[in-house]
């Protein structure tokens, strides 16, 4: 029962999140060797929300790394968030500015989408008509794109980004494209995995199942030393009143 009770003491990490970024934050805390565990909120109704709970010694290893890891990563606003809602008749700036918003949402979430990045940001810059005469040619629409990736090795060509972004904007050529890589401030490994627990190093995802054991071990051994203290006294019970019985038939 106290193995038990061990294992299930959890304290909630995230709450209110999505299923998405309930799981983004499940995986990395794995990837850090640390257990964590999903749950449905109570009454999410069409949209459930979610959180994630690990055990108490490990929410201060986890909270480092959600935040060196940008998580739970707030989702960029795509085209249908976009001109999803509005006023009636929007004037040509607001209409121009919710299109380079939402396209760079929806490029940002494309980048995220590859494995090993952490975080983009997509900043577009498109030419506006008024600025250029009728003879005069069309200025290139530029971008700049700052990805935040897992390690020290970026997980992408710079070349498949540019394309990624100069394919998904009129007038706009893939060395108009800016990228700038950012490498993820995390732990060395053996630092991140592997935690204390008395003279033992265990990593940080079985940590509370060897608490558990280790008090379940406790716990029998107890039982044990109690066990055979009982044993002991009523042997010795037994032989001081075989010893008294054996006297008193002598005495006769």
């Amino acid at each position: 029962m106290g193995a038990l009770a061990l294992v299930g003491c959890q304290t909630e990490l995230e709450r209110g999140l999505d299923e998405s970024q309930a799981n983004a934050i499940v995986v990395a805390l794995d990837e850090h060797g640390i257990g964590a565990s999903k749950a449905a909120e109570p009454g999410g109704g069409d949209a459930p929300a979610f959180s994630v709970s690990v055990a108490p010694d490990d929410v201060a290893p986890a909270l480092a790394i959600l935040r060196s890891e940008g998580l739970p990563r707030e989702r960029d606003p795509g085209l249908g968030e976009m001109f999803g809602e509005g006023s009636l008749v929007p004037t040509a700036t607001e209409e121009r500015a919710r299109m380079t918003a939402a396209l760079s949402g929806e490029l940002a979430q494309s980048i995220e989408s590859i494995d090993g990045v952490l975080d983009a940001r997509v900043h577009i810059a498109l030419p506006q008509a008024q600025a250029f005469g009728l003879d005069a040619p069309r200025p290139r629409a530029r971008a700049s794109v700052m990805v935040r990736y897992r390690g020290t090795t970026p997980p992408f060509e710079e070349v498949a980004i540019q394309r990624l972004v100069a394919g998904a904007i009129e007038d706009m050529a893939i060395e108009d494209v800016a990228i700038v890589s950012v490498p993820s401030a995390t732990a060395p490994e053996s630092e991140r995995q592997l935690t204390q627990i008395g003279p033992f190093s265990v990593s940080r995802g079985s940590a509370s199942g060897v608490k558990a054991a280790l008090a379940t071990l406790l716990g029998t051994n107890l039982v044990l030393a109690l066990g055979l203290a009982l044993s002991f006294v009523r042997a010795s019970r037994i032989r001081r009143e075989a010893d008294e019985a054996a006297a008193k038939d002598a005495k006769k």
